[in-house]
């Protein structure tokens, strides 16, 4: 696949934005891929020193906007995607992690679901995840509840819902832009509000999202995940703290609403489905060292190959639009 037959694509009309703390470069190759398929990328960067003029001018040329963001208060990653979020000529949105992709016929699709219905207020597809090991690539099956995810009309149902099969999906989906702006104020607000922060901070957002309105996630590959670098956690905090800060948060983010919100059924709900953040118990601990110590006898099945991950998934793809995504990547 080369940029030429991907040129030939009808860009989608929706604002892409990437953000950046470190790993500029990376930033910059997945903005110059979206500036391809989409209709407006904007750049919110935050790593020093700020790019040269030359520099802008050359994103300027492939129609990326670059905006500088100086994080003087330890700040949350919501308002530099608000700062970007508010400079959208467009009526869709999405956010993009800076080393990772959606794809056009993903977009495509969530773009087309939000125009055939309007009480959806974001929509998301399918992801897998690109993974390392001894030099090789494999790939996995990356948040399986969101096979089949719809909402339903109802604000509690809703809420209770999301909570019990929570996956992240608001924070990666395409938003009806105007709802975005509404759903990462309001999160800001609440963490201002409440300012001490804990690794499940998430879930505000989360949940702000679905006071705006309806979401689903269709049966389409969208999100190809990198997980070639695993992700950083520090595990400091104990289980029990973080949940008394996220049920304060949760009652200040719905205070104003006239409904029945039972705050206690939606904390419970993440208390028994989010328990790999902490540390495990001893006899957790014991099941680990053992599967530690089986795992070279009785090795699982890495699939190589993504078209038989996906096949085996049933989700829908188009080749050509994978071949250019996983060679934008480049990480063979």
């Amino acid at each position: 696949m080369t940029d030429t037959s991907f040129a030939k694509k009808l860009k989608i009309d929706i604002t892409v934005l990437v953000t950046s703390i470190h790993q500029r470069e990376i930033a910059i190759q997945t903005a110059n891929y979206y500036s391809k398929i989409c209709s407006e990328v904007i750049f919110v960067d935050e790593q020093q020193p700020t790019l040269t003029s030359s520099e802008v001018s050359t994103l300027k040329k492939n129609n990326i906007k670059y905006i500088t963001y100086i994080n003087d208060n330890n700040d949350y990653i919501y308002q530099k995607r608000l700062i970007g979020a508010i400079r959208s000529n467009k009526k869709y949105i999405v956010h993009s992690n800076h080393d990772e992709r959606y794809t056009y016929q993903g977009l495509l699709g969530c773009v087309e679901e939000l125009e055939k219905d309007i009480k959806l207020s974001f929509c998301i597809g399918q992801a897998i995840a690109m993974r390392k090991d001894n030099s090789e690539i494999h790939y996995t099956r990356s948040y399986k509840k969101l096979h089949g995810y719809q909402n339903v009309n109802k604000l509690e149902e809703r809420l209770y819902h999301h909570a019990k099969n929570y996956t992240p999906l608001a924070h990666y989906a395409v938003w009806k832009t105007e709802n975005y702006i509404k759903a990462t104020e309001k999160t800001i607000f609440i963490h201002k509000e409440i300012s001490t922060n804990t690794i499940l901070d998430e879930i505000i957002f989360e949940l702000a999202a679905d006071l705006t309105g309806n979401s689903k996630a269709i049966p389409i590959l969208y999100w190809i995940r990198n997980r070639i670098n695993p992700p950083f956690n520090k595990n400091l905090e104990t289980k029990n703290f973080v949940f008394q800060i996220i049920k304060k948060k949760l009652y200040k983010l719905f205070s104003d609403l006239d409904n029945n919100v039972k705050v206690n059924i939606l904390v419970e709900s993440y208390w028994n489905n989010i328990p790999f953040f902490w540390p495990k118990s001893f006899i957790d601990k014991i099941i680990i060292f053992i599967k530690q110590k089986i795992r070279p006898i009785i090795k699982k099945k890495k699939i190589k190959d993504v078209d038989t991950l996906l096949n085996e998934s049933n989700l829908i793809f188009k080749k050509e639009d994978l071949l250019y995504v996983l060679d934008t990547m480049n990480y063979k």
